[in-house]
């Protein structure tokens, strides 16, 4: 096998200058670089990566991990962050947790082992040993999708509170009195959980009494959303709107509520949270909360690689979220 001297003695320069072709090839001048690069396919010479991260301590390749890859609103955060970590030359791994936290243990192990440079992670529990050893070990890390706003741990997300806070008010601005909510399980996202707190605040805000009937707690799935609306419905007094924790669910509820015989919005309007781009093809296009999936993404990795190469004090940044009005909402009906 080839090494780099070889490749040096070959094309008369010194291995220094072989080494920046592979790592800084515009470093160096064209006539040499290509001098170099003829010597290496003479050579049939193959740059060790992974030897070169012995030596630097560093594999450029950063985890990613998200919770669920068939919600589409993963796959724009997941866009952002490649598309930024491709600009600066460093691989992403992904990993699916599927909202489980032992299997978002496994990952951070899988990936830490493999000598990824950081992690950005959508976290199950907050809480957990997972974030405390992380931290403990100064090992760099970002939470995308995130909640936390002081503290040991850099963060990117958005407002949640506001956001359910915002998509409830919506609905009583249309003289909404019965709202429900169909969220997805506070046990494994406290995502969910806050926008449910903004959720109870609104109605509190207005004088409307808050009825632990009218929310339903489901897993992150159209079946979830589909079924958690028909259990809404089959109550004596069933809600007249209901605000769903994302799109996703959102997406299931209104075929639920299509298949229970209702009309959309005119018997039932119904607020998601996410603005995918499904969400304005939908019939009736769905009136949702935008928060920029793709630009945290973007934003997460910068940060991430801000502390890879600088550890310094946590950093939390909140992004911009706003209400979205399309079709799938519309004024009470005259049984509210």
């Amino acid at each position: 096998m080839s090494t780099i001297i070889d490749v040096a003695r070959l094309a008369g320069v010194s291995t220094a200058t072989v080494s920046r072709v592979i790592n800084s090839p515009d470093s160096v001048r064209e006539a040499t670089r290509n001098k170099v690069l003829l010597a290496m396919k003479t050579c049939n010479y193959k740059y060790n990566a992974l030897a070169r991260g012995f030596v630097t301590k560093k594999s450029n390749t950063i985890g990613l991990i998200i919770p669920n890859i068939n919600n589409p609103v993963f796959a724009d955060s997941t866009l952002g962050v490649q598309e930024y970590a491709e600009e600066h030359n460093i691989k992403v791994v992904l990993g699916n947790s599927y909202y489980k936290y032992a299997q978002e243990e496994n990952l951070v192990k899988v990936l830490r082992e493999s000598q990824v440079d950081g992690l950005l992670i959508t976290t199950t529990d907050l809480k957990g040993e997972v974030l405390k050893a992380l931290v403990d070990d100064n090992f760099p890390f970002v939470l995308l999708f995130s909640t936390v706003k002081g503290g040991p741990i850099s963060a990117v997300g958005i407002d949640n509170y506001r956001g359910g806070y915002i998509a409830t008010d919506h609905l009583v601005s249309l003289g909404h009195r019965r709202i429900g909510m169909v969220a997805g399980n506070f046990s494994i996202t406290d995502r969910s959980f806050h926008r449910w707190n903004g959720y109870r605040k609104c109605l509190r805000d207005n004088g409307i009494p808050y009825d632990k009937n009218l929310l339903v707690q489901t897993d992150h799935s159209l079946s979830g959303g589909r079924d958690s609306i028909k259990k809404l419905l089959e109550l004596p007094s069933p809600p007249t709107a209901v605000f769903c924790s994302n799109d996703y669910i959102a997406f299931g509820a209104m075929k639920g509520a299509r298949e229970a015989g209702l009309a959309l919005p005119e018997d039932l309007s119904i607020v998601g949270f996410d603005d995918m781009q499904t969400a304005s093809y939908m019939v009736p296009a769905l009136t949702t909360i935008h928060q920029p999936a793709y630009e945290m993404g973007r934003r997460a990795t910068e940060l991430l690689m801000a502390l890879m190469n600088t550890p310094g004090k946590p950093v939390q940044t909140m992004m911009d979220i706003s209400l979205v009005i399309r079709e799938s909402t519309t004024s009470a009906p005259d049984r509210a």
